[in-house]
């Protein structure tokens, strides 16, 4: 094997886990040093992936870098390269408020597991990608098992089988699929023929896996629970990145092989996707608790981006790409600020909190702008996305679109219960308030806001990528 940038992008992770198991010195400086070397790492990481767009080595072939252990970064695969290793950095910012034991063991299993998910999309080999994806479910649930709440083994098991049900149904469609390839190759899957009984099987196995890992109702039930029980670190990984990659498994393995399947099912895929759009809007509309409004929202938000997959037109897949990473974005801004909150209740005591604007100005303004982002209000960047996957619903049902476009007005209702309660109730007279946003957390808001608004304003190098991952 050669040293090549891509190889670099995946092992570098994976080389700092293994050095931070050799930080010495008593737990503060353990805990310390360990967080830096991860944050460190990590953004190292995300230039690394950055200079593979600035300065590709070969824009006009498929593959931008590629190495001899047949991994590679091409469009497609770039596009997720970045949410991974830019998603990263933040989670890797908010360890030092919520791990309060064992810092070192969970910076060692954030960059084990970014490592395996950035070996993930990178991979070449069909069965390879499989196996690192599924790597990467071993650091989420000991993250949940060790440093979650209250439910946090049950909620870790109930995560984990429910991904191992998504593999079951997953494995045996790749292992046909790599049979048949007799490579095992992504870029031979175009040139393989199935016959009718094979399409049907191996479309009923992707769309299960499908259901199970990114989940949509009635599998979902692992992701509000996984929310409101693991550490604010956790979430990001689950909900921003681990989550998004069956969106990338469908356009790398399901549409190059039954597309003309997809297609005939799309009416019924279509109406289940915009189901658990509207369905998961519609129980946020009940919830109350900041954490559990974040799961089912996110499930509302995968419903949205599963409308935009299973219309098939390139504006929708374009569209879906795009939103993939919007959301991904907004839904770490919207962790990162209600764990915060969540925090301060717990070292003030507060159980029913009321009129934070009053109490955390800062913080009050960095989480309304975050539930913002989350409800995709013009210009910001999901909001771009979403039109283009409404669009297209549109075209192919107008009632499809009706129905999504209920979901939204949904979510725009329960987040304004939140914000009328949270945000700008008359704020309880206590003696003792905890001190608003930190020099730190005003520093990560101020830089991923900034890159946020940025992407929101100039969207054109996202759609950029995503076109040539679309068309080629």
């Amino acid at each position: 094997m050669t040293f090549s940038l891509p190889s670099a992008v995946v092992f570098l992770p994976l080389v700092g886990a293994l050095f931070i198991l050799f930080v010495r010195g008593d737990d503060h400086i353990v805990s310390k040093n360990s967080r830096h070397v991860s944050l460190l790492i990590t953004a190292c990481v995300f230039v690394l992936s950055l200079s593979a767009v600035l300065w590709p080595a070969d824009m006009s072939g498929t593959y931008l870098m590629r190495s001899e252990w047949r991994i590679g970064i091409d469009a497609l695969s770039m596009i997720f390269v970045l949410l991974i290793s830019f998603l990263t950095i933040p989670a890797v910012c908010v360890v030092r408020r919520h791990v309060p034991f064992c810092v070192r063991e969970f910076c060692f299993l954030i960059l084990t597991a970014e490592s395996f998910m950035l070996a993930a999309v990178c991979s070449e080999s069909i069965l390879r990608f499989f196996m690192f994806w599924e790597a990467s479910v071993v650091p989420l649930f000991l993250m949940v098992a060790i440093w979650g709440v209250e439910k946090r083994i049950f909620t870790a098991y109930k995560f984990c089988f429910s991904d191992l049900l998504g593999a079951v149904f997953l494995a045996p469609a790749l292992f046909v699929l790599s049979q048949k390839t007799g490579s095992g190759n992504f870029a031979d899957l175009a040139h393989i023929s199935l016959d009718r009984t094979q399409e049907t099987a191996l479309f009923l196995c992707l769309i299960a896996a499908f259901a199970f890992k990114a989940p949509l109702f009635p599998f979902h039930a692992w992701l509000s629970d996984a929310q409101a029980e693991a550490p604010v670190p956790t979430g990001i990984l689950l909900c921003g990145i681990f989550s998004k990659l069956v969106f990338y498994a469908f356009l790398r393995l399901a549409f190059p092989v039954l597309g003309p399947t997809f297609e005939r099912a799309a009416p019924i895929l279509l109406t289940w996707a915009v189901f658990s759009a509207a369905y998961g809007a519609l129980i946020t509309l009940k919830q109350t608790e900041i954490k559990k409004i974040a799961g089912f929202a996110h499930l509302a938000q995968v419903g949205f981006l599963a409308s935009g997959l299973f219309c098939l037109t390139p504006n929708a897949l374009k569209g879906t790409l795009f939103l993939c990473v919007a959301q991904g974005a907004a839904i770490t801004a919207y962790l990162m600020s209600s764990g915060s909150l969540y925090e301060r209740f717990w070292a003030a005591g507060i159980r029913n909190p009321t009129g934070l604007m009053r109490l955390f100005p800062y913080l009050g303004a960095t989480f309304f702008l975050a539930c913002l982002a989350i409800l995709a209000v013009p210009p910001l960047m999901p909001f771009t996305g979403q039109l283009l996957i409404f669009n297209a619903v549109f075209v192919r049902s107008g009632t499809a679109a009706f129905f999504l476009l209920l979901s939204v007005v949904l979510l725009y209702a329960s987040f304004f219960k939140l914000f009328t309660r949270l945000l700008f109730g008359e704020a309880p007279e206590r003696s003792l308030v905890p001190a608003d946003m930190s020099w730190r957390e005003k520093t990560a808001a101020v830089v991923f806001g900034a890159f946020f608004l940025v992407l929101s304003m100039v969207p054109d190098w996202v759609f950029g990528l995503a076109q040539k991952a679309i068309f080629g």
